[in-house]
């Protein structure tokens, strides 16, 4: 089974952050493939952060991988935001127990 980890990063008020993403197996060893996309909750892909797909391929015997997102600083004033990422089509038998990590962009202003 594949499960993805939720994150919390700090803002910042200009300049980039990094927001990583951890997607692990907790049973199998046999290679598989997960694609991943992120997806706005109150946090918005072009101002907040920057919107991302993709593909993580395990090879045989690999547990865990990781994949970054980028968030935007700024110096408003507003409550903490959120994005998603969403776990789907995982090949060669993987399910998922969790497919949707929650990254939460704490507000410094």
């Amino acid at each position: 089974t594949v499960s993805i980890n939720n994150v919390t990063v700090t803002e910042g008020n200009s300049g980039t952050k990094t927001m990583r993403f951890t997607v692990s197996r907790s049973s199998g060893t046999a290679a598989f493939s997960i694609d991943y996309t992120t997806m706005n909750g109150t946090a918005k892909a072009g101002s907040d952060y920057v919107a991302k797909s993709g593909t993580l391929s395990f090879g045989q015997g690999i547990n865990s991988a990781t994949f970054d997102i980028t968030l935007n600083g700024d110096t408003a004033v507003e409550p903490d935001e959120t994005l998603y990422v969403n776990l789907s089509s995982a090949t060669n038998g993987a399910t998922f127990s969790d497919a949707q990590g929650l990254g939460t962009i704490t507000n410094n202003d």
